[in-house]
């Protein structure tokens, strides 16, 4: 399933397939709806065009525009694929959340805490443009694919209706493709003379962080769905989310 589960690209460390995930309901989600992935900038053109002679259509890029502007994505230049930069942060850096975190918390927590408590407005606008991507592949990326791209994975996974055990063990996978990224990234820190001990528990990807994130959710909106109608996230993308990760074909749906 891992296999399945992850596309090998050169210049790619990890764009994982959501299919293949049981649904509560008994449904599976279908392959190749649903892409997630780490930086795309260093992928070569062929690998470019032999993602869209798979499917791909869409593509999600959560990066900030600095991000974007150092590393290019490069389908934003593609024809026939649709791109988007929509940000899940601004200028909240991960360093910042870091120094934030309370003592005893795994850093990340008070990083995806922070995400969902405070962007609920741009988790809206992403899933809502996800839901208006009438056919193909949607992928969504950040700089590692772990993170702001997990946060939207496990959204996605709880609105298809998927086990909790099998949403974190998704968000967990991530630590087997990315020790080359990590390692590259914790040398520039230490080039630049950066706490690289911090930055290191930043470039985790602990099971135990996701599962204490989803308590905390359930905690005080009780279930993803009141979640995101704690966000404003519209009944109809949800639903149209939903139809394409249980594997029926939704229709296009354009909200406000």
């Amino acid at each position: 399933m891992k296999n399945k589960r992850h596309l090998p690209v050169e210049g790619a460390f990890n764009i994982r397939d959501l299919g293949g995930y049981e649904t509560r309901s008994g449904d599976l989600i279908p392959w190749r709806r649903f892409l997630r992935s780490d930086s795309l900038h260093r992928i070569a053109p062929q690998d470019v065009i032999r993602l869209h002679e798979e499917g791909l259509r869409a593509v999600i890029d959560l990066r900030t525009s600095a991000e974007v502007a150092d590393a290019p994505n490069p389908f934003a230049a593609f024809p026939d694929v649709h791109y988007v930069n929509l940000p899940l942060f601004d200028d909240l850096s991960p360093q910042a959340l870091s120094d934030a975190a309370q003592e005893g918390e795994h850093p990340l927590f008070t990083f995806y805490m922070t995400a969902l408590e405070t962007r609920g407005d741009a988790i809206c606008t992403i899933l809502t443009e996800m839901a208006q991507i009438d056919d193909g592949t949607v992928l969504f990326n950040c700089t590692a694919g772990k993170d702001r791209t997990g946060i939207i994975a496990a959204l996605l996974l709880g609105i298809a209706g998927v086990d909790r055990k099998a949403i974190i063990a998704d968000y967990a996978l991530t630590a087997e493709f990315i020790p080359d990224l990590v390692a590259e990234f914790l040398n520039i820190s230490r080039a630049r003379g950066g706490d690289t001990e911090s930055y290191a528990r930043m470039l985790e990807s602990p099971a135990e962080t996701l599962a204490a994130t989803m308590d905390a959710i359930r905690h005080r909106y009780g279930t993803f769905r009141t979640y995101l109608e704690a966000i404003g996230l519209p009944e109809n993308v949800r639903l149209t989310l939903r139809a394409r990760l249980r594997g029926q074909a939704p229709a296009a749906q354009k909200t406000k």
